[in-house]
């Protein structure tokens, strides 16, 4: 059972503000909130329902980026061409993430905001040097996903404010995504990113939240040392020496998709 709380449905951007500002809770899919509100985790006063927001849909591409509203599903980015064009492994991990229901109903700034730590969407997008645009009732800032998400379930997002807009830099070079998941979530997940002046390599769901690492180029990636520095949370997913092992694999793997190592 969900414990009792008022729905308000705002039908702007300024009023969706204005509710989070007095205490209420965003929500758009609710796939992840609903969850830990049934299970006694979370008992918000006031959900705020930004499905009638419209400054907060679509998805649009100018000026060297792909701009995301906070009401674009996991299945809408998945089948953007824009996405697909210049953020592929956005699209590849939104494709992957959760299950049909999830896909269609979540939002990829809802699992933002919620910082799984497996989380497909975390892994692509700081992989892709991608940042979130918040807004208060006193003004706005955009903050590098690098620095958005603190730790499991921890980001820097201020309870009074509300994330209105994913940003992704637009890329052409190469890029990779795999992941193993022998559940719904995955126990590794690992984006590689050819950049201009190098490349980026995320490895995300073995730990507390997604690392970064930046190489001058793709033959420089080493997947056994990554393996080595990366982080790792014991869990029911595998204990340490295993998931260094599957890191290790997949990155290896990451490489060969992209046609520059061998797996």
């Amino acid at each position: 059972m969900l414990p009792p709380f008022e729905l308000r449905r705002p039908v702007s951007l300024a009023a969706a503000v204005d509710l989070v500002a007095t205490g209420g809770t965003p929500y758009c899919g609710g796939t992840e909130l609903l969850a830990v509100m049934r299970l006694g985790l979370a008992s918000p006063e006031t959900l705020v329902d930004l499905k009638r927001v419209p400054e907060l849909v679509g998805i649009t591409a100018a000026h060297g980026e792909i701009r995301l509203g906070a009401r674009v599903t996991h299945r809408e980015a998945a089948a953007s061409d824009a996405v697909r064009t210049h953020a592929a492994i956005l699209a590849a991990g939104a494709g992957l993430l959760g299950n049909v229901r999830v896909r269609a109903t979540g939002t990829l700034a809802g699992n933002v905001c919620f910082a799984e730590p497996r989380s497909d969407i975390l892994t692509a997008l700081l992989a892709l040097d991608a940042s979130v645009d918040l807004r208060s009732a006193d003004g706005a800032r955009s903050v590098p996903i690098e620095d958005f998400v603190e730790g499991a379930f921890t980001t820097v997002r201020a309870d009074e404010e509300l994330l209105e807009a994913i940003r992704v830099p637009a890329r052409s070079g190469p890029s990779a995504y795999v992941r193993f998941a022998p559940a719904e979530h995955p126990t590794v997940t690992v984006a590689v990113v050819a950049t201009g002046d190098g490349c980026r390599v995320v490895v995300g769901a073995v730990g507390e939240r997604p690392e970064l690492f930046t190489f001058p180029g793709t033959g420089d990636v080493d997947p056994t040392a990554i393996a080595e520095r990366v982080d790792i949370t014991e869990d029911l997913n595998g204990h340490e020496d295993y998931k260094r092992h599957l890191t290790a694999v997949f990155v290896g793997r990451a490489l060969e998709q992209m046609g520059v190592a061998d797996a």
